[in-house]
């Protein structure tokens, strides 16, 4: 009986060890990807891409990279906030 519980226990504990090494494989590979070049305009709720495309940031931390690269594309307020939404017109 001890050995089959044993037995079970280092199952269990090899089964449990696998299965953390492939989610911290997968967290690895996942990461943030955004062009920064598409960005035509950007506020604090989201930006503009050249296409005329809407897009929000996926977590605060998106935003804040991007802020920090672009400041002067970036404008400190929502894009609803001017009667065009945010979308300047390039004339």
């Amino acid at each position: 009986m001890k050995t089959a519980i044993r037995g079970a226990v280092l199952a269990l504990g090899l089964a449990g060890a696998t299965l953390s090494m492939a989610g911290a494989a997968s967290a690895a590979e996942v990461g943030i990807s955004l062009n920064l070049g598409n960005v035509a305009f950007a506020y604090q709720d989201g930006y503009w891409d050249h296409a005329h495309h809407w897009h929000r940031w996926r977590n605060s931390h998106e935003a804040r990279d991007y802020r920090a690269k672009q400041g002067p594309s970036y404008h400190n307020w929502n894009h609803n906030r001017d009667r065009d939404h945010g979308w300047h017109d390039h004339n």
